[in-house]
């Protein structure tokens, strides 16, 4: 979507401090227009992210350069959020990238702001399925 890497990260930060601006002013729940959706009420009874906080990227980015520095502007993926013990109970299939992204769509899912780019199956699919839970639709931006 930018022509380097730290144009693209910066622009993620930027879009995901004006989701933490869209989670602080929303008191009024709305959903999107689908049958039998109720509102997601745990948008409003949770604080949203702090400035500092860290946020999840989902990539199939594989550059070890590139992966640290989206690390270094404050991400976290997949691998730093699987434990040990995690690894012990589920053994091989968490290493399959299927299996990755079953859980990672769930995280996306369920998180409390989603940024996307509008031409990826992925950003519409959670799109939908946040639809389907009750999320604000303001809790979205897709991108082109």
């Amino acid at each position: 979507m930018k022509p380097t890497l730290s144009d693209h990260v910066r622009l993620v930060k930027d879009r995901m401090n004006e989701g933490r601006d869209v989670l602080t002013g929303l008191s009024n729940i709305s959903t999107y227009q689908l049958e039998d959706t109720k509102p997601d009420m745990e948008q409003v009874t949770l604080s949203p992210p702090l400035p500092d906080d860290k946020f999840y990227v989902a990539t199939d980015e594989r550059d070890l350069e590139a992966l640290k520095e989206i690390s270094e502007a404050g991400a976290i993926f997949f691998s730093d959020l699987i434990t040990i013990d995690d690894r012990r109970a589920f053994g091989w299939p968490l290493m399959i990238t299927d299996v990755r992204a079953i859980v990672e769509q769930g995280v996306l899912m369920h998180s409390a702001y989603f940024y996307g780019h509008a031409l990826s199956s992925l950003a519409g699919m959670i799109m939908n399925m946040r639809g389907a839970r009750g999320a604000d639709p303001r809790t979205v931006l897709l991108d082109y």
